[in-house]
């Protein structure tokens, strides 16, 4: 087994390095707890996937019988997209054609406030999230570095899978924690996208319901 002597403040510097480039800088400076690539847009539009009424009249959505539990279904992604749209086509013919693009209208209403809110809620903790990476990096730099400052030159075996003294596992580990956790926020980042992408599908099977 072959040991070498090394520095702890190179061991230590290079772990805080590798935690400090993980966390990188924000894409758009005015966002800049904002770690996506993709574009923070906090609110839709309705007018950017709807074409139909004004939804402005329509703020009452709620109290129409029937309507919040069919919007709660339609806004879950745990129900399949045939499932939704099968949903509002039921929906469709249980009301009489004379009110029925009112009550459709009512229904976007809905749906579009409900996604609306889970997007920004969604937003909000990847927000919250990457605010606690970057406050943990610093603070796993920080101990590094008073670990270097503590032990100066240690003994490491170069073929352990992880560095063999107690202070230096806990702070390995923890930076392997770390870094796992990072590895999640680009997967966070797609569900405001995927929140759009069945909004719109669902607006579109609406509007396919309503005579204008």
């Amino acid at each position: 087994m072959m040991r070498q002597s090394l520095s702890a403040a190179m061991l230590m510097a290079a772990c805080a390095v590798g935690l400090a480039s993980v966390v990188q800088a924000a894409v758009d400076p005015k966002n800049p707890d904002w770690p996506c690539v993709q574009k923070k847009v906090e609110n839709l539009s309705p007018t950017a996937i709807w074409d139909g009424p004004a939804i402005d009249e329509h703020k009452n959505w709620f109290s129409v019988e029937k309507l919040p539990a069919l919007v709660t279904k339609l806004a879950s992604r745990r129900v399949p997209l045939e499932k939704a749209t099968a949903a509002i086509d039921q929906f469709a013919a249980s009301v009489p054609e004379a009110d029925r693009d009112v009550q459709l209208t009512k229904l976007f209403a809905g749906l579009f406030d409900t996604v609306n809110t889970q997007r920004r809620s969604i937003i909000g903790g990847i927000e919250k999230y990457q605010r606690s990476q970057k406050s943990r990096a610093q603070e796993l730099e920080q101990q590094g570095v008073n670990l270097a400052n503590l032990k100066g030159d240690i003994v490491v075996d170069d073929t352990a899978a992880v560095p063999e003294s107690e202070e230096e596992q806990k702070l390995y580990w923890a930076g392997r924690i770390f870094q796992e956790r990072q590895a999640n926020i680009p997967i966070a980042c797609e569900l405001p996208a995927v929140l759009e992408e069945r909004l719109f599908a669902l607006t579109q099977h609406i509007r396919s319901k309503m005579s204008k």
